[in-house]
């Protein structure tokens, strides 16, 4: 099981997972597995405050210390953790703390958190998003967000289930854009122009996010199940191949099925021939006598350097060069 998947895991079962540890260390626990979360929702590298590196230009760095035995807290004059994604920020604040200091101690200094941001990058307001996530959010909080009334940030607030909802989504759809994740965190501070109590926030939270969820993975589809497909190819190891061989193989892979099954959709195979081929995965070929498509694989090379092409082509757009 790789890392992503384990922290998937955890956030299913956050409760039993933080009894593993003594109490005094389940909070730094938490942060921990929070920003881990946000390094697999955004397909960035995770790092922590002792090994940084700054050369990485889009990261996920946690403001905690781990020496490899019992991680610290990352410190009170500081975010939890700073995402640096494609063209926007996160300032995350994670806390275990469910209970009525939840804002006044944990939420409310990211305020000073983002402006030092701010000042200390040259950077716009409008480019950074406030992520507060906890087990619960208590009312205080949602009082507070919803009378909040200076708009200049952007506060997300969320709970461990709408973290666990959106890295699964992200696990799924692999190949989706930061400006899809953008387009979410953005919808969410109008949630409170639109709700007056916390239950109806949380219906509101869960709706946006599962509709989220659906068009994401429905922009997403293509590419996935056209990697899903040549996967199939790639093991049935042959160099002509019907998609009446590919379509049972995608139909007993229970990553597809429950891909299909969040988008209420079935898989057809000319659904496989048009993944394939638009990915540039696969090439027709002649009908066999009964009428059946045959396909074949293009060769990982191939296809690793078209995409190679593609992205040196679009980096020399503009100043004729690569940039």
């Amino acid at each position: 099981m790789d890392l992503v998947a384990q922290v998937l895991e955890h956030l299913k079962n956050i409760q039993q997972y933080l009894n593993n540890f003594p109490e005094c260390n389940q909070f730094a626990q938490f942060e921990r597995l929070i920003i881990q979360s946000f390094s697999g929702i955004l397909h960035l590298p995770f790092y922590t405050f002792d090994n940084d590196d700054q050369n990485v230009r889009y990261r996920v760095t946690w403001q905690g210390s781990d020496d490899g035995q019992q991680p610290s807290k990352a410190p009170k004059n500081s975010p939890d953790a700073i995402a640096r994604c494609y063209d926007f920020y996160l300032i995350i604040e994670a806390t275990k703390s469910v209970g009525a200091n939840q804002w006044a101690k944990e939420f409310a200094p990211s305020f000073r958190h983002c402006d030092d941001f701010v000042e200390a990058n040259n950077i716009q307001p409008e480019q950074i998003y406030i992520i507060l996530v906890t087990p619960k959010l208590y009312n205080d909080t949602y009082r507070s967000l919803h009378n909040y009334p200076n708009r200049e940030y952007k506060f997300v607030p969320m709970e461990t289930i709408d973290v666990e909802n959106i890295l699964a989504t992200s696990v799924l759809a692999f190949t989706a854009k930061h400006l899809e994740i953008r387009k979410l965190l953005n919808e969410i501070p109008d949630l409170f122009r639109t709700t007056s109590t916390l239950d109806e926030f949380r219906r509101e939270m869960n709706k946006t996010v599962m509709d989220w969820q659906k068009d994401t993975l429905r922009i997403e589809k293509t590419a996935f199940i056209g990697i899903k497909s040549y996967e199939a190819m790639r093991n049935i190891k042959r160099t002509h191949i019907g998609t009446s061989e590919i379509l049972p193989k995608l139909q007993e892979d229970p990553i597809v099925e429950k891909y299909l099954g969040l988008i209420a959709e079935k898989i057809e195979p000319d659904i496989i021939e048009e993944s394939l081929v638009q990915q540039g995965l696969a090439y027709k070929l002649q009908k066999t006598f009964e009428g059946e498509k045959l396909l074949g694989p293009v060769p990982f090379i191939d296809f690793k350097n078209k995409w190679l092409r593609l992205i040196e082509s679009v980096e020399g757009m503009g100043s004729g060069q690569g940039s």
